[in-house]
């Protein structure tokens, strides 16, 4: 075929490649390079096992590092301090009772237009002091904080209740008058004085040992003519 003779088989790959097929040379059998593959396998499976080391390690300094950011802190978890957090609660709706009363007072004096309504918030008023003595008394950890405090806080409460049960006396008798008695001849505002007086010098005992606690915690502190 095309004028060539026949072909040794075992000469049929370079005639078929037209002589272009080159002969690997004598001096680099192939056999030296086999020896290769296992060491780029065993460096690629120690690159795999180093990677995943320290995948392992990061992700436990980043799971260490998340666990101490969200764990609460110890003055968080102080018996104390949430015994006082407790308390503060209490003073809060007590400054909001007596704000309540401030302004009922100022309307019966002057023969409002609300008259009945400031009977209803004395009488409220009354009923709120009552809870808070109740809570004062269950408050978790009170044994924590100082004794004496509490007890100035439990007369000042007692002494306030019975305030605002005479001022709603002095409300009716304001409205059932239409505003002609005065107030200084009024029985329930004569009545409240007493127990005003108790309440007063209380709540100034009271805020005098309170208020290095609140600020020991970060709490509101008080006067006396707050809560």
């Amino acid at each position: 075929m095309d004028g060539l003779g026949p072909v040794p088989s075992g000469d049929l790959p370079t005639a078929m490649l037209g002589g272009l097929q080159w002969a690997p040379a004598p001096s680099a059998p192939r056999r030296s390079r086999r020896p290769l593959v296992p060491v780029i396998v065993a460096a690629a499976l120690l690159a795999v096992v180093a990677g995943f080391v320290i995948f392992r390690a990061h992700s436990g300094n980043t799971a260490a590092s998340g666990t101490t950011a969200t764990t609460p802190s110890g003055s968080s978890q102080d018996p104390r301090r949430q015994a006082a957090v407790g308390l503060s609660g209490l003073l809060a709706q007590s400054v909001t009772d007596r704000a309540a009363v401030i302004g009922a007072v100022a309307d019966v004096r002057g023969c409002g237009p609300s008259l009945r309504r400031d009977a209803r918030t004395f009488t409220s008023a009354a009923s709120s002091r009552q809870r808070l003595l109740s809570r004062l008394a269950s408050l978790p950890g009170r044994s924590l904080l100082p004794a004496e405090m509490l007890q100035d806080l439990t007369g000042a409460w007692q002494a306030s209740a019975q305030v605002d049960t005479d001022l709603a006396r002095w409300a009716d008798d304001t409205i059932a008058s239409r505003c002609h008695r005065t107030s200084r001849s009024d029985a329930g505002l004569r009545a409240s004085s007493v127990p005003e007086s108790q309440a007063t010098a209380g709540k100034q005992a009271f805020a005098r040992l309170w208020n290095p606690v609140a600020r020991r915690y970060g709490l509101t502190t008080y006067q006396r003519n707050q809560f």
